[in-house]
């Protein structure tokens, strides 16, 4: 049986700018694979490399939290009202970072969910109030978020998921991202009437369908042949047609035409290949004319989170720096 964990805190804290105010005409949300970020006391759950003393210690714990506050405050992200981490170990992760960092810009509110055995976490960081988070399960895979973000335009859905690596193989490993997207699917049916965000590590690309040969993929662009097949079986139904989007057909921005030449091309960059893993996907409230309205998307190429080559400059334990080998990604919704 899957033991699921979840937390939610509210931060009391002081601090001479603790209430800044979000600002009423956008709403942005940020979604981060922050690449293993574990605290400094180890408890056996760690992936190896963080449980030697030698190589992750309290001062390299606390260079990482530093290094992370500082790209979440990064002046060109504008103080993002939601952020939605990955690989993150746990509450006491989240707690520290907001405590010590980014409180004082009016993140107060958070949840947490891991499994019971997962070294790894994901997380929901908000500087509106949560009024509401759940966790989710699904066969063999790690636990997924849901919050409900409260705003002045109405409630905001965010789930924050992270989905199975594609390490053993693509196909040898699809099910488990088919098993979370129907698990997806479901879980979002409750909330048909109401702005909602899948955001995070899909270990997909949004085409992936067209490059499967046939086979069943998690993400399923609706323009495919065998869509209505592998939807009916689990698959999330994307599109980058705004007319499309609708309750159970999530508009992705890298479909759209408009962000075919992004620049980073990509989010992560693996095997000599840029991929577009890390992602938000919204319903058909982003395009319905009330409240909050899709106005822009991007992967954020911050030059500190860039190698020489331009490709992301992920965290090297052996010597002590870097960032992540994902780069975060960003939604902007602007008011009605």
């Amino acid at each position: 049986m899957m033991i699921l964990l979840l937390t939610i805190s509210l931060l009391l804290f002081s601090g001479c700018d603790a209430t800044i105010t979000p600002d009423e005409k956008t709403f942005s949300v940020l979604s981060y694979n922050v690449q293993n970020l574990f605290d400094a006391t180890i408890d056996g759950s760690e992936y190896e490399e963080y449980q030697d003393p030698d190589i992750w210690d309290e001062g390299s714990y606390r260079l990482r939290l530093k290094t992370l506050a500082n790209v979440l405050l990064d002046r060109s992200l504008a103080l993002p009202d939601v952020i939605v981490l990955q690989e993150v170990e746990g509450s006491n992760v989240v707690h520290d970072l907001l405590y010590h960092h980014l409180s004082r810009k009016g993140y107060r509110w958070y949840a947490v969910s891991k499994g019971e055995d997962s070294p790894i976490a994901v997380a929901i960081i908000s500087r509106h109030p949560v009024s509401d988070s759940v966790v989710h399960a699904a066969p063999g895979c790690r636990p997924f978020l849901e919050a409900s973000i409260e705003t002045g335009r109405g409630n905001v859905v965010v789930f924050a998921l992270h989905a199975k690596s594609r390490i053993g193989g693509d196909e040898e490993t699809e099910g488990q991202r088919i098993a979370l997207s129907g698990a997806l699917s479901m879980a979002a049916k409750d909330h048909e009437g109401t702005l909602t965000l899948l955001c995070g590590d899909f270990n997909e690309n949004p085409d992936a369908v067209w490059d499967a040969g046939g086979r069943q993929t998690a993400l399923v662009d609706i323009s495919y042949p065998l869509s209505n097949k592998f939807i009916q079986d689990g698959s999330l139904a994307v599109t980058g047609a705004k007319d499309k989007v609708g309750p159970s057909q999530w508009y992705s921005p890298y479909l759209d035409s408009q962000y075919e030449f992004l620049s980073p091309p990509g989010s992560c960059y693996w095997t000599g290949q840029w991929h577009r893993y890390d992602q938000i996907l919204g319903n058909g409230y982003l395009f319905d004319g009330l409240g909050w309205e899709y106005d822009a998307f991007s992967i954020c190429g911050i030059p500190s989170l860039l190698k020489s080559d331009g490709t992301p400059y992920g965290w090297d334990s052996r010597i002590k720096n870097g960032v992540s080998d994902h780069l975060p990604v960003l939604l902007t919704l602007t008011r009605h």
